[in-house]
């Protein structure tokens, strides 16, 4: 089912970066000095939100699934995630370009990780997370609190739920299409027929990644650059940045966050290189955030990656 339909102009039917304004720009302008290259076609791309299709999705899902997890996807049951994610009636949003049966360039749901807790494939994650914030004890101790069965408020009169949000799309989406996403998904999550049982969560958990620009591993050494040699340079963080910018709202609201190392490293820094001479070191975020604290970060997206 087509949910709603935004448009966005790119310079080209692969970058659909938010950065196609300023190459406008420069392309003009260059133009404009007789220095420019032909004027290159726009292309109008139309971005529609769809409900999930179990019947459709599921390759994508997965493939999602893998990106999201990086280095330490071979760790987890992705069939079986997928398979959590598409339930019947499950909640979310996919952005697709050619229709309901194509493969979507976004995805956004959630999980209950509280009535699932006992599912092989979420028992991984929840143990992947336990693992990973083992170092930051106060983090690590909430989630086992949230995560244990039985009750967990100090009356014992109520087990609080968790939902883990999946939030993954193809790397050139811009993130002006996350705020509606996000929007879609707390109001469906609040009409579902089953919401109480389901989707009236306490807090969720989110999955997401950040990366270091470091430099690079090797080094020309200038005496010996005829010749070809190189010699080792210390790795010097550089910079941290988001995959996902929507992150740094969710982080300032949340109650809990931390940046971890994969467990697994099957790439070096240098073969992840992004048109500079620094690499990528990918990292894994964990972000812990209060139901009304995700309400709030909504309008503050909206604000901040406004429609186009």
């Amino acid at each position: 089912m087509a949910k709603r339909r935004v448009e966005e102009e790119e310079d080209s039917d692969i970058d659909v970066s938010s950065t196609d304004s300023e190459n406008e720009i420069e392309e003009t302008q260059g133009n404009e000095d007789g220095n420019g290259a032909e004027e290159e076609e726009i292309v109008n791309v139309d971005f529609d939100f769809f409900d999930l299709n179990p019947e459709v999705d599921f390759h994508a899902t997965k493939t999602f699934l893998r990106q999201l997890f990086g280095d330490d996807a071979g760790s987890f049951d992705i069939s079986g995630l997928a398979d959590l994610i598409l339930t019947k009636n499950a909640v979310g949003t996919t952005i697709k370009t050619d229709g309901k049966e194509s493969d979507p360039f976004a995805l956004l749901s959630v999980i209950n990780l509280t009535e699932n807790l006992s599912n092989p494939s979420i028992k991984k994650v929840v143990e992947y997370v336990f693992q990973k914030t083992s170092k930051n004890l106060e983090f690590n101790l909430i989630l086992k609190k949230l995560l244990a069965n039985g009750k967990t408020t100090k009356d014992t009169s109520k087990q609080l739920k968790v939902g883990l949000i999946i939030s993954e799309r193809m790397i050139n989406m811009p993130v002006e299409v996350v705020p509606p996403m996000y929007k879609m998904l707390l109001e469906e999550m609040a009409n579902a027929e089953d919401a109480h049982e389901k989707y009236e969560f306490d807090y969720f958990l989110v999955i997401s990644k950040v990366y270091e620009l470091v430099d690079a591993a090797v080094q020309e050494d200038d005496d010996t650059q005829k010749s070809k040699k190189k010699k080792p340079a210390s790795k010097k963080a550089v910079e941290m940045d988001y995959f996902h910018y929507e992150d740094m709202i969710l982080e300032e609201k949340a109650a809990y966050k931390g940046i971890y190392n994969y467990t697994q490293v099957k790439q070096e820094t240098d073969s992840r290189r992004v048109f500079t001479e620094y690499g990528i070191d990918p990292k894994l975020s964990l972000i812990l955030i209060e139901k009304d604290k995700l309400a709030e970060c909504v309008p503050e997206m909206e604000e901040k990656f406004p429609p186009f």
